[in-house]
């Protein structure tokens, strides 16, 4: 019932769970992500990302790391750094 931004608010808001959220979505739109990342995900990967990388984000966000879809990468660098996007 619920959406991936609110099933991750309430992960991250458990104070007796330790586990990460990584985001595998298909919509590739700034504002999903950023309200993922303000939801508190680890991680965000899109949908067409091969197999490979699908294992290594899980192993990063699992370890206790962050990561971001080499696809948005930049665009968040751009609107933190208040770069014109493009």
């Amino acid at each position: 019932v619920l959406d991936g931004l609110e099933a991750t608010r309430r992960i991250v808001a458990d104070p007796d769970s330790s586990a990460a959220v990584l985001i595998v979505t298909t919509f590739d739109r700034d504002d999903y992500l950023f309200q993922a990342l303000a939801a508190g995900a680890s991680g965000f990967l899109l949908k067409n990302a091969g197999p490979e990388d699908l294992v290594a984000a899980v192993r990063v966000v699992a370890s206790g790391d962050a990561l971001l879809a080499p696809e948005v990468t930049r665009r968040v660098i751009a609107r933190f750094a208040g770069e014109p996007e493009h």
